[in-house]
């Protein structure tokens, strides 16, 4: 079952690429330009080894709040980076989130598997919130002169407003007392089936809450973060927009496109990512945005192709018998 879903959503990409490609929405020489046309696309690749570096620390601090081992920074990256090497280039029933875990355990083999889980889905999740705050930041400052651009952008505006307040919301959820956690605890346990489980996790995730500081320095820092990716979007992609655009009004519909990658409907974004796209940029009247995409895609593929030097160098190799009992 899990190979058969792993082979639709390949299929589902690849028959989107190919519509994109025949209906001419999808420009792969656009890659060639890019690469042609300067410097952009280096310094976009630098910018998010940048970032995944970084991102690393902030699942460090999230780790840190039960663990006492000491975590090397260059370790953490390594991990961080062997992640997302096998999340690009292992898809599948086995994903790089697995693989991380089972390096991340020989640093601290204290933390429980639940634990570990956890704070790999509370390290995307906070990476998430800081994404919606730019997003709803930029759609605040920027609304008055958005709605002028296009008709069409304005439900967007607001569709960006309400995630920003679901945003806000969660970061609430952690900071709940802990007499109404018990109690929703309580009441959790007895749903059938799922209740167990999700209240062993939601445990884990008030332990990390707990410690404000360190939520809100990740939030703080992921919204930094993002902001890299979103300028070394800007840098490799500005070069070919039929109109200039500033970085700012893109601020308050490519963070949009992020989020919908996020969601693993297929490999990588792959597909799913470019008609997102070329829809946000048709919004404000721009041509191209599948094409777009495609040239930023391509630079963080092959940025997380650096996952295999950790990985290659780690003392210890984990197998696909370790992996599969671990996500069993």
């Amino acid at each position: 079952m899990k190979h058969v879903k792993t082979f639709l959503k390949f299929a589902f990409a690849i028959g989107i690429i190919v519509y994109l490609i025949q209906s001419g929405k999808l420009d792969f020489s656009l890659i060639t330009k890019s690469f042609q046309s300067g410097w952009g696309w280096l310094i976009c690749a630098l910018l998010l080894i940048l970032q995944d570096c970084l991102s690393s620390f902030r699942w460090k601090w999230i780790v840190q709040t039960k663990s006492n081992a000491h975590l090397p920074n260059l370790r953490v990256i390594s991990v961080t980076y062997i992640g997302l090497f096998f999340n690009s280039f292992l898809p599948g029933a086995v994903t790089g989130d697995i693989i991380k875990l089972l390096y991340a355990r020989d640093l601290d083999k204290e933390l429980s598997k639940t634990f570990l889980v956890t704070s790999v889905l509370i390290d995307r999740v906070l990476g998430l919130i800081g994404l919606l705050l730019v997003l709803g930041i930029s759609t605040i400052i920027y609304y008055s002169e958005l709605v002028t651009l296009s008709d069409k952008i304005v439900s967007l505006l607001h569709f960006n407003l309400l995630l920003a307040a679901g945003a806000f919301a969660f970061i609430i959820t952690l900071f709940l007392p802990k007499n109404l956690q018990d109690l929703l605890l309580r009441i959790g346990e007895k749903v059938p089936v799922i209740g167990a489980k999700a209240c062993k996790t939601m445990e884990q995730v008030w332990i990390i809450g707990a410690k404000k500081s360190v939520v809100l320095k990740c939030i703080l820092a992921s919204s930094f973060f993002q902001m890299l990716n979103f300028i070394a979007f800007y840098i490799v992609s500005s070069p070919f927009y039929s109109q200039p655009i500033p970085l700012p009004y893109i601020l308050t519909f490519i963070p949009i496109g992020f989020v919908a990658v996020a969601i693993p409907i297929s490999p990588a974004g792959l597909g799913v990512g470019h008609v997102i796209f070329e829809t946000l940029f048709n919004l404000v009247g721009i041509p191209g945005g599948a094409s777009f995409f495609n040239v930023f895609f391509v630079i963080r593929i092959f940025g997380n192709l650096l996952g295999v030097i950790p990985y290659l160098l780690s003392g210890k190799k984990h197998t696909l018998e370790e992996t599969q009992e671990f996500a069993s």
